[in-house]
């Protein structure tokens, strides 16, 4: 997915706090269901660290018109907290030239500003 990186899946919360004390951490990308706290739990551990990065919130499982203001709520809240981007997977297709899209997106979040 994204060249030269080591990426790192966790499921819970305190798997993503030992994955955080025990490697540097470039970029988190917060899958973000609406219907869960997870993701926003997962913000407010990068909050309480010291070390800063990158966040890219995405979400990749259509909704609602109920849903879609919550996500567009949730994303103006936390974009102007932590989140640096978010990333709607709908509307990328899962195919060659889709997939280069989300990574040039992710990739320009990896570089510094």
């Amino acid at each position: 997915m994204l060249p030269g990186c080591v990426l790192r899946f966790v499921q819970t919360g305190s798997e993503l706090v030992r994955a955080l004390d025990e490697a540097h951490c470039a970029l988190m990308i917060v899958e973000v269901h609406f219907d869960e706290s997870s993701a926003l739990a997962a913000l407010r551990c990068v909050l309480a660290r010291e070390e800063t990065f990158p966040v890219v919130c995405v979400r990749d499982v259509p909704c609602d018109q109920s849903g879609q203001a919550a996500l567009d709520a949730l994303r103006m809240a936390l974009g102007a907290v932590v989140a640096q981007s978010f990333v709607d997977l709908v509307e990328h297709c899962d195919d060659e030239a889709g997939n280069a899209r989300v990574r040039a997106i992710l990739m320009q979040t990896l570089r510094p500003r």
